[in-house]
């Protein structure tokens, strides 16, 4: 949801929002205080845009340092690279693709 959209409703369905996602209102009660204060919780559209360059990504696990000219490097151990690099690096003998649950269990999340 954008700010842009948040103008159209009323204080009351403002202040509902608010309370669905966790934003604390503290004693503003007029239109233009709620909207601010909801405003700073908002993602800005580079923010939105950082979290689409997250998707096209991928975790591999190299078991040796690697470099590949004009493609990158990659350390021993788990690394996050571009679909297009992973593309040629998982070609290698020491590099393979892992899991969400295999990274989620090393980092101990």
């Amino acid at each position: 949801m954008n700010i842009d959209s948040l103008l159209n409703k009323t204080v009351f369905e403002l202040k509902s929002y608010a309370k669905k996602n966790g934003i604390q209102l503290n004693d503003a009660k007029k239109k233009e205080d709620i909207l601010k204060i909801i405003s700073e919780f908002i993602p800005t559209e580079k923010e939105e845009v950082k979290e689409e360059k997250v998707l096209n990504k991928m975790a591999v696990h190299s078991t040796r340092n690697i470099h590949w000219a004009g493609l990158g490097n990659l350390k021993i151990g788990y690394n996050v690279i571009s679909l297009k690099q992973a593309e040629v690096m998982l070609t290698h003998k020491a590099v393979r693709s892992v899991t969400t649950e295999e990274l989620v269990s090393y980092y101990g999340k």
